[in-house]
């Protein structure tokens, strides 16, 4: 190749020496022209637009109205200029002057390197003339091409399924003529589709890399290897070429799909029920390439309830991952285990349906039951029952509710709502209960029932009920009771019938507007503990006397009036004292002057008998008084 451009050239040089010393072109009696042709560079098949410029001496006489037409002979075509007229007049060519005229010619395409006649047709008054040249045609233009995925300073590593990827073509011209009006057809060939079919480039000088860069797909079903891709170059105006570019697709695609619940910073668990919690997707790429154009499609699959089916993810670069988050709720009838979700996943224009593996949870609830107070005994009012509730399973407990059952009354709600229960995290749950007075020591079953989403737990638990004392009044003693009677003695007598001692017992009188605790004048405090006394303790079948000094209201009227006594004592086993209420009824009888008064009590007659015997007594007593005096 390079010998031959050598040749070429030299054979230039020669052409031009020759043509520089002048070449008879042609003569007759009055009119003699010498000159040469001189292209302005070298001249290649195919070129447009080509200056090529005569000199012409006129060694013959004076000529008048020159015109010279430029005459079309393979393989120059004239290019058509000066408004579509290609003569060119002159009005006096002297003897011996030279002219130099320049003409645009199209070269044809199909010349091969050799050397052309090019004429020109010459009137003159009485003179006409067809003068010829040489012209050498020695130029060319070879265009060598090559393919390069992204660029030459950053290549890319590409794979089937790729769409829209930057491909450069990198044009070299190993002529020896700038080639211009050069452009790139492109047709898509397996396994290419460009996304245009021409690229125009312009100018290629000699030798300089010229790169064109367009955007191309790789056809899903692509196999890795080297392809060789046929694009044709255009140049000049009717000149083609046509090569091939190697296109190497040596990158392939591969991913992982994983799935947790909650997020990687804060992952959490699911289990039957879960409702609205963050799904998160991990796309992992494990092949050589840039993913683009990333997505995942889900579908309604038992035990998922979701309401986005679509996630867009993007770009994923080779052996990075990408996250995809989804809201997503769980059936309360799943079984906790491990389901396979289906997923599709979407990159270039492929698509491709994994099973990632998801865990539903398991709670695992247990139960604790405690009272307070601690030991029960009858009589116990508002007792509380707390269920003590822990899930130390791996999902959270959904939808939860406690429930009681029991064979004493309950005065608060019998099933209350946890809602969900955490992992680890103790719920407490309170119950009141009344355990009625009559109630028979003994063992009883409190019945609990814990239902969530996926499962159930009964809890049994033996609640003992523990015997206490029961003190009561066996016997009252006290004398005739009238209104406005003062300090006088109730006596009572209490026993222990239960089968528990009691311990520390106090006695305390009721409040009565009719009976009450006699104070004495000289110390009013003792108000302030005169309806309370300490009597000790008492033993299952143990008696004890308790006496109140009592006034009676004289105010008050004959009959029977209730007496309330309330008894408080300590019972081992309980942290709170047990009192015990009774009564007894206190008989207050009318005074002797109210009984003559009454009109109703005694009769006319028996009141005058009372009359007499009184002044008896009174005139009686008078002589008794005289008598002593006299003695």
């Amino acid at each position: 190749m390079r010998y031959k451009a050598l040749w070429k050239t030299l054979l230039v040089l020669f052409l031009i020496i020759i043509n520089s010393e002048g070449i008879y072109l042609g003569f007759n009696q009055s009119s003699t022209f010498i000159g040469y042709a001189k292209p302005q560079t070298l001249i290649a098949p195919g070129e447009t637009e080509v200056p090529i410029t005569f000199s012409i001496t006129n060694l013959g006489n004076t000529l008048y109205n020159v015109s010279i037409t430029p005459l079309q002979i393979f393989p120059f075509y004239l290019y058509k200029y000066y408004n579509t007229t290609d003569i060119v007049n002159i009005p006096i060519w002297e003897h011996g002057q030279e002219i130099n005229i320049t003409f645009l010619y199209n070269i044809n395409s199909t010349a091969l390197d050799g050397v052309y006649k090019i004429s020109l047709d010459i009137n003159a008054t009485n003179v006409t003339k067809i003068v010829s040249f040489s012209v050498p045609i020695l130029g060319y233009v070879k265009i060598t091409a090559q393919g390069v995925w992204g660029s030459l300073n950053s290549p890319l590593v590409v794979a089937p399924g790729e769409t829209n990827l930057p491909l450069s073509i990198i044009l070299v011209n190993e002529g020896n003529v700038e080639g211009y009006n050069v452009s790139i057809t492109l047709n898509s060939t397996y396994p290419i589709k460009f996304e245009q079919k021409k690229v125009d480039i312009g100018y290629l000088p000699i030798g300089q890399p010229i790169t064109a860069t367009i955007y191309a797909s790789i056809y899903n079903n692509a196999s890795e290897g080297v392809y060789n891709i046929p694009i044709t170059i255009n140049y000049f105006k009717n000149s083609n070429e046509k090569t091939l570019i190697s296109v190497p697709i040596n990158g392939y695609e591969n991913f992982s799909i994983s799935a947790l619940w909650g997020t990687q910073s804060s992952p959490m668990t699911a289990s039957p029920g879960s409702e609205n919690l963050p799904l998160t997707f991990i796309v992992k790429n494990l092949g050589n390439v840039l993913a683009s154009n990333v997505s995942i499609f889900l579908k309604q699959a038992y035990p998922l309830k979701i309401s986005q089916k679509y996630v867009s993810i993007g770009i994923i670069p080779a052996g990075e991952y990408n996250l995809a988050t989804i809201t997503a709720s769980v059936y309360s009838n799943v079984t906790p285990g491990i389901y396979y979700i289906p997923v599709i996943l979407h990159y270039f224009e492929t698509n491709v349906t994994q099973y990632v593996p998801l865990l539903i949870s398991s709670p695992k609830i247990a139960i604790n039951i405690l009272t307070l107070p601690p030991q029960i005994f009858p009589g116990f009012y508002d007792v509380r029952v707390s269920a003590i509730v822990l899930n130390y399973g791996n999902g959270i407990a959904e939808n939860s509710t406690v429930s009681l059952s029991s064979p004493f009354p309950i005065v608060s709600s019998n099933n209350v709502s946890l809602g969900a229960i955490p992992i680890g995290v103790p719920e407490n749950v309170t119950f009141l209960i009344n355990v009625p007075n009559s109630t028979p020591a003994g063992n009883y079953i409190l019945k609990f029932h814990i239902k969530y989403d996926g499962g159930s737990l009964v809890k049994y638990y033996n609640l003992t009920i523990y015997p206490k004392a029961n003190i009561i009044i066996v016997s009252t003693y006290y004398p005739t009771l009238n209104p406005g009677s003062s300090k006088v003695p109730i006596t009572l007598t209490f026993k222990n019938i239960g089968n528990a001692e009691a311990k520390n017992i106090i006695v305390r009188l009721g409040t009565s507007n009719v009976i009450y605790p006699h104070v004495s004048s000289s110390n009013p405090l003792a108000a302030l503990t005169a309806s309370e006394i300490f009597i000790g303790n008492l033993k299952p079948g143990q008696e004890t006397n308790v006496t109140y000094i009592v006034d009676i209201s004289s105010g008050a009227t004959a009959g029977k009036y209730p007496l309330a006594f309330a008894l408080i004592w300590n019972q081992t086993g309980s942290i709170i004292p047990l009192y015990e209420t009774d009564q007894v009824n206190i008989t207050i009888s009318p005074t002797l002057l109210s009984q003559i008064s009454s009109v109703n009590v005694v009769s006319i007659p028996v009141l005058y008998l009372i009359i007499v015997i009184i002044v008896l007594i009174v005139i009686i007593a008078i002589i008794s008084v005289r008598a002593r005096r006299k003695r």
